[in-house]
């Protein structure tokens, strides 16, 4: 009998189905850790495109209060959005440590915009399984924006949805009216 399974072919464990059609991969995805105003943000690392040094950004005319202005990178301006005004935090910047995320979003992740974050930290692997929806918080507040909140390194870090926050999808800043 060993002697028949020796000789079957194998399938690449990329072709197994599963049996429940309801089983979640328990493959964890990398993400991007930053710090900004004093919390802990993650984006899925195939949402940026790169991290640069603080530059100076041209301001924009009639621009709304969240949008900085532009940076010229390799001759393609990128928006630069304040992100702290975007979520409603209260955020006073440290340009010392501060770098520019450039994130790309959109279907043909074509679309960049650059986020000031006052600290990069870390790429980590999360898994589903560790992220926890957002909580009820019982009031008008809405969280669009988010896939969810995860522990990382014993910390709360808040888990973005950036195509939903900057497309439109969310309400303003996390809109609570």
């Amino acid at each position: 009998m060993s002697e028949l399974l020796a000789d079957a072919p194998s399938l690449p464990a990329d072709d197994w189905e599963p049996g429940d059609d309801n089983a979640q991969t328990t493959e964890p995805h990398t993400y991007v850790t930053f710090e900004l105003a004093g919390q802990i943000f993650a984006v899925d690392v195939a949402n940026v495109r790169e991290i640069l040094d603080l530059q100076p950004i041209s301001r924009l005319p009639n621009a709304p209060a969240d949008l900085l202005g532009m940076i010229d990178v390799r001759g393609e301006g990128i928006a630069v959005i304040d992100l702290p005004s975007h979520l409603g935090l209260m955020h006073q910047a440290n340009p010392g440590d501060g770098r520019i995320v450039v994130f790309e979003l959109g279907a043909d992740r074509r679309k960049p915009v650059g986020v000031i974050a006052d600290h990069v930290l870390s790429v980590v692997a999360i898994a589903d399984a560790d992220i926890e929806p957002a909580p009820d918080a019982m009031t008008r507040w809405r969280s669009d924006a988010m896939i969810g909140v995860a522990r990382v390194d014993g910390q709360l870090t808040m888990m973005l949805a950036l195509d939903r926050l900057f497309t439109g999808a969310a309400s303003g800043p996390f809109d609570f009216a």
